[in-house]
């Protein structure tokens, strides 16, 4: 439980813990020891014998003055515990007569009485001088009882190894505050080490260029946050490298493109030029001939540069979007009047609709439908999308232009009488390069990025674009764009206006 709380809980806890388990285990052990060393009388307290002086006192008060016979030495010692006092008996004048303290103690009559009954200390020991009376109450002589204040062990045998028990429990409370601050610094490492350990594998594996993996502390506190902001860190990188990654892909692919569709041209310039070095000069027709292949292919590729010049620009820093009025109406009829004469090479039809829900704007001869784009990206998308139909449409087909304007979106649907699209079309369609089933060309110029082209630009006019076959037949291909901020205040009044110009260009 605790590797899940804070790093501060977890230290505090710890410190807590230490305390009251040490406090604990050395009560226990006081206990037990007190139970295995007092109570069973393995050793014995400090005032043991202390204790045993009244009893004694009452004993030699009870036998007087007959303790001073030196037969009564073996009585007298029957009822003293000889392993924790010593005693001695002397006459009134502090000379020993018997006892197992030998020597002198009382200095004389006068220090005799006037220490009787009163206890003194002697050599480290304490002394208790007892007096002995006589039938007629007279003092004839006094027992010194000697003991010490400390502890006492039962036995000789008691006192081998009660003596480092004692030892170890006087210093119990330190033992257990090194024990148990080990234990809890052990686990503590543990808890720490392993994210830590953890984030140091992942940070070897960033280092071998491995990113295919997810960090987990498994602990919702600062490592399990520092673990998350490593992960966030990590998916940072990858997306970084993954970018870098794709960027270099694409260049090297657009370098190889260019360099596969250049060759072609490239190639039919360099047999006309050869051509042109082994013809006579008076042969003016072929002379023209191969002077206007030369200038064709050239165009194609410079087309092709120019292409993935305008992709490269379309990927690193995208123009912004120059919303402005125009009638949708005039826009179109003129874009169709453009599309016409590449259509008529096919006999193709072209047909086209204004449809939408909001309130008509008035023209100068008819009603307008008005709305706010950004014309060059427009122009852009639709003659990429046309020209695709007109390439695969066949001969004395149709095209369809249908746009309807309506919550502030513009709907552009571009259909064609042609094959429609394969599912590795619908796939792929508006990926960079792609150019359909065929094989890569130039026969045309096309150098499949018109409707990567179409994609780039619908999406920086925050709208969509996608593909599908309509039901009875044929490609069509669906943008929609969203309007553009219209002018407000003083400007409005020069919107129609700029509209009718718009068109007109």
């Amino acid at each position: 439980m605790l590797a899940k709380r804070s790093l501060k809980t977890q230290f505090i806890a710890a410190f807590v813990l230490i305390f009251v388990l040490s406090v604990a285990a050395t009560i226990a052990t006081y206990a037990l020891g007190y139970y295995t060393l007092i109570a069973q009388k393995r050793v014995l307290p400090a005032n043991h014998y202390e204790l045993q002086i009244p009893a004694i006192a009452e004993e030699i008060r009870a036998g007087g003055a007959e303790w001073l016979k030196p037969e009564k030495r073996e009585a007298l010692e029957r009822h003293l515990p000889l392993e924790g006092i010593a005693y001695q008996v002397m006459d009134t004048g502090g000379v020993p007569i018997y006892g197992t303290m030998p020597d002198r103690l009382i200095d004389g009559r006068k220090a005799l009485f006037s220490q009787m009954n009163m206890t003194f200390p002697h050599n480290g020991k304490y002394i208790k001088l007892l007096p002995l009376i006589d039938a007629d109450g007279k003092i004839e002589g006094a027992v010194a009882l000697a003991y010490t204040l400390t502890l006492h062990y039962g036995n000789a045998a008691n006192q081998r190894w009660t003596q480092p028990l004692f030892v170890t429990m006087l210093f119990s409370p330190f033992i257990y505050i090194l024990f148990f601050t080990w234990l809890f610094a052990r686990k503590l490492a543990r808890d720490i080490g392993r994210p830590l350990s953890r984030l140091q594998d992942a940070a070897n594996q960033i280092q071998a260029q491995n990113l295919d993996f997810h960090l987990d502390c498994g602990a919702p506190n600062e490592l399990g946050r520092l673990c998350e902001a490593f992960n966030a860190m990590k998916e940072h990188l990858r997306t970084s490298l993954l970018s870098q990654w794709k960027a270099e892909e694409a260049r090297q692919e657009m370098v190889a493109a260019l360099a596969h569709d250049l060759k072609t041209p490239l190639s039919v310039i360099a047999g006309y030029a050869e051509a042109l070095e082994d013809m006579p000069p008076e042969d003016q027709l072929w002379l023209q001939t191969y002077a206007r292949k030369i200038k064709q292919n050239a165009q194609k590729g410079a087309q092709l540069i120019i292409a993935m010049l305008d992709a490269a620009v379309l990927e690193q820093s995208p123009p912004p979007l120059a919303c402005v009025p125009i009638d949708l109406s005039d826009f179109l009829s003129a874009k169709i009047e453009d599309y016409e004469p590449l259509a008529r090479t096919k006999s193709i039809r072209m047909r086209w609709d204004v449809t939408g829900d909001r309130e008509a704007v008035a023209s100068t001869d008819r009603p307008a439908m008005v709305v706010f784009l950004d014309t060059d990206k427009l122009e852009r998308i639709l003659d990429n999308i046309v020209s695709n139909g007109i390439r695969y449409t066949p001969e004395g087909g149709t095209i369809t232009l249908q746009a309807h304007v309506g919550g502030g979106h513009v709907r552009f649907t571009i259909c064609d009488s042609g094959p429609g699209f394969s599912g590795k079309d619908l796939a792929h369609l508006f990926n960079k390069f792609y150019r359909g089933d065929e094989a890569r060309s130039t026969r045309d110029g096309h150098a499949g990025l018109g409707l990567y082209f179409a994609r780039k630009m619908a999406d920086m006019h925050g709208g969509t674009i996608r593909a599908y076959n309509a039901p009875g037949g044929g490609a069509c291909v669906d943008v929609v764009l969203k309007e553009g901020h219209k002018p407000s205040g003083p400007s409005a009044g020069h919107w129609t206006e700029a509209t009718r110009r718009n068109a007109s260009e």
